[in-house]
């Protein structure tokens, strides 16, 4: 497989995983309480390092992805 096609289908792959991200994260945005004001329960410390840290992983494993393409 020459260079340009391994590139073609790392950008394929990338697009993919973006548009599976973004209608993710559009359907817990549409899905969420209309008045959560009532319902809200602040963050955590350990809940914002756990996301942080599950955003760091996310981009890891991308980054390994696109290395091997």
């Amino acid at each position: 497989m020459d260079n340009a096609s391994k590139k073609q289908r790392g950008l394929i792959l990338g697009a993919l995983i973006g548009a599976l991200l973004g209608a993710g994260t559009a359907y817990l945005l549409m899905t969420a309480p209309s008045d959560p004001e009532d319902e809200r329960e602040p963050l955590t410390g350990p809940e914002l390092l756990g996301l942080t840290g599950a955003a760091a992983l996310l981009i890891r494993k991308l980054d390994d992805i696109r290395r091997r393409l």
